[in-house]
């Protein structure tokens, strides 16, 4: 079994792979005031909720866009597993090609969401991924990834809303009935998801004409549920990235042994 970890700015998804399948995951909250002991322990209960034989893992491989964290997690697993980690940075083979200015800047979540929805779907693709952040990736007909678009997340473009107008209190997001809200509630939820879900489509509409092709559309991250429904055009993955983590980690393998 394989052991994939993404270490995102508001969660830690963990999912365990036998060869292609995904046969469990779970998420908690990204936490940097937590001590290792506490990670330690919070991935010790999920193994042995989920009756997982711990023997039975042949690696692991992290993704991480919380640099302090980072360490923190390998030395959990190293605990947990006896496991040493591989770790997603710009010196790891991919097989992915990166045509933008700094290839180096590539968050290792976006790559490993190319990775996974290239050797899903192919290509060419636009990929959005919905989490803390709202980011548009581009992959062209040769499988390149050649650029992308960022925008605040839901709940971030919502915080700051709120924070910012002393009248309007938070909110729980869930998708009202109409787009035309009746009450403060209805009105931020609408704006929030119905416009997230418009913009998804416009700049999408943008890509492909930049492009000058069309392409597949893939929907994946913690808050794709708020949207998925209003967007008809997408194949919604779930576990798009810690798919993109097992590609890596395959290839990794595979040429190890070749040597």
């Amino acid at each position: 079994m394989l052991l994939t970890v993404d270490v995102g700015n508001t969660l830690i998804a963990f999912g365990v792979f036998e060869q292609s399948r995904l046969v469990a995951s779970f998420k908690t909250a990204t936490d940097i005031k937590k001590s290792l002991d506490e990670y330690v322990s919070t991935i010790e209960t999920f193994i042995q909720f989920r009756k997982i034989d711990k023997s039975a893992f042949r690696g692991a491989i992290i993704s991480s866009v919380v640099p302090f964290l980072t360490e923190v997690m390998r030395e959990a697993l190293r605990l947990s597993f006896k496991l040493e980690s591989i770790v997603l940075t710009p010196g790891l083979k991919t097989g992915l090609p990166i045509l933008i200015d700094h290839p180096n800047e590539l968050g290792s979540d976006l790559v490993a969401d190319a990775v996974g929805a290239i050797a899903k779907y192919g290509s060419p693709l636009i990929i959005v991924d919905l989490g803390t952040a709202i980011k548009l990736l581009a992959i062209d007909h040769k499988g390149a990834f050649v650029g992308a678009t960022f925008y605040p997340g839901l709940y971030v473009a919502v915080d700051a809303l709120i924070g910012r107008a002393a009248q309007l209190s938070r909110v729980s997001l869930s998708r009202p009935k109409k787009v035309i809200g009746k009450n403060t509630k209805d009105s931020t939820n609408a704006g929030a998801i119905y416009g997230t879900a418009s913009m998804i489509d416009g700049l999408v509409k943008k890509f492909e004409e930049e492009l000058g092709y069309p392409t597949k559309h893939i929907l994946t991250g913690g808050d794709a549920i708020y949207v998925k429904d209003l967007l008809a055009d997408f194949i919604y993955d779930e576990i798009l990235l810690l798919d993109g983590l097992r590609v890596i980690y395959e290839r990794n393998e595979a040429r190890k042994n070749e040597k």
